[in-house]
């Protein structure tokens, strides 16, 4: 494996910034800048501040409740005034299990519009699909090449899920799901994630593949070679909220509020009746 791969991937842009500066190349090829500053100048150059990064994202799945809202979405509204934010619809986490193609199609657009409504600013934060974003597939390949099988095996809910449908019914995806969330997160040398408890797991092997990464194709001995060297990755940290960070299902409180749970009356989807929420 090349260790281009990795650099060209870990310098994606940002989709929301991916057009214009397209157009600003164009203008450069078309436009010579006649200005100058000379050493005399009394002007100094005004120091920019550059925001720290956070991505996340939820899966289009089942409907959207007040688990998902308190644990994820309320927090964006509050962060994308602090960090450079990208949020995404994360659909292809969601054909990990069985899904109907007009269905997930649907649950896409109707999730991104609950983003917006719920107060995510698209003049503030990078709103998007995954799937739009073919970068994500593509690195997650490179780092599904340097994961070791031992570290997916001991992935939590892996386990459950597949103990729970059988060995016959469980997809490979299920079981690389979290080299996806890995990709998602590393793809644009994000700095935070927000997780909840049960994802905690998962951003930890995030951190242990950017670590090896950088170990195995960073550093001097790459660049002596004619590499990138130094860092390819950043190493993510959790950002937890101090509150909300997990909902309890309605009928079992040992359960966190769950989209794939089989009763509705598990939880409170943001978009039921208010006579509905009264009653439960």
């Amino acid at each position: 494996m090349s260790v281009s791969h990795f650099a060209v991937l870990s310098s994606c842009c940002c989709p929301r910034l991916a057009p214009s500066l397209s157009r600003a190349s164009t203008l450069r090829s078309r436009i010579r800048c006649c200005t100058t500053l000379t050493a005399t100048s009394s002007e100094t150059p005004t120091p920019t501040f550059v925001k720290k990064r956070v991505v996340s994202g939820v899966q289009p799945t089942g409907s959207i409740h007040l688990g998902n809202y308190f644990g994820a979405i309320k927090n964006w509204v509050a962060l994308q005034n602090v960090y450079d934010t990208l949020f995404f619809i994360v659909d292809l986490h969601a054909i990990t299990l069985p899904y109907d193609t007009q269905q997930l199609s649907k649950a896409t657009r109707s999730t991104a519009a609950i983003y917006l409504a719920c107060g995510v600013d698209p003049s503030k934060a990078s709103v998007f699909v995954q799937s739009h974003v073919r970068a994500h597939v593509e690195l997650m390949w490179l780092l599904s090449s340097t994961t070791p099988i031992g570290w997916l095996n001991k992935m939590i809910q892996f386990k459950e899920k597949s103990r729970k449908a059988g060995d016959e019914e469980v997809g490979v995806a299920l079981l690389t799901y979290p080299v996806l969330m890995a990709s998602d997160i590393l793809l644009y040398q994000s700095d935070f994630v927000p997780v909840g408890e049960d994802q905690k797991q998962h951003l930890e092997l995030t951190r242990d593949l950017a670590e090896r990464v950088n170990n195995l194709y960073g550093g001097r001995k790459w660049k002596k070679l004619g590499g990138r060297g130094g860092t390819i990755f950043k190493v993510p940290e959790p950002l937890i909220p101090p509150a909300g960070a997990r909902i309890m299902s309605l009928t079992d409180g040992l359960s966190k509020m769950s989209k794939s749970a089989p009763s509705d009356q598990s939880r409170i989807n943001i978009l039921d009746p208010k006579d509905w929420s009264f009653m439960r």
